[in-house]
């Protein structure tokens, strides 16, 4: 993993509701924006900002259907990420 991407990832997760919403996303194979609602009470630009910067870090997916956008984790992310942070553990 690049420096430039795990910045982004560092930045997109120092933030309380965004943990939150990765953490809904997560627990299911797609989330619609309206549901995220409840785990993070926040305007709908609030939101919108939130999942922007999850989706440029790359952790977070989104698909368009109809006129609803669903959002799912990137897996291969998540991936890198947990490796990357494998790679600091002591011995």
């Amino acid at each position: 993993m690049d420096t430039k991407s795990l910045v982004k990832i560092a930045k997109a997760l120092s933030d309380p509701n965004r943990l939150r919403i990765l953490q809904e996303i997560s627990q299911a194979p797609q989330v619609a924006c309206a549901d995220l609602f409840d785990v993070a009470p926040v305007s709908q630009p609030s939101m919108s900002h939130h999942i922007k910067a999850l989706v440029e870090a790359g952790l977070v997916e989104s698909r368009k259907e109809g006129r609803c956008v669903l959002y799912s984790v990137n897996p291969e992310k998540l991936q890198e990420l947990e490796s990357f942070l494998g790679m600091l553990k002591t011995k």
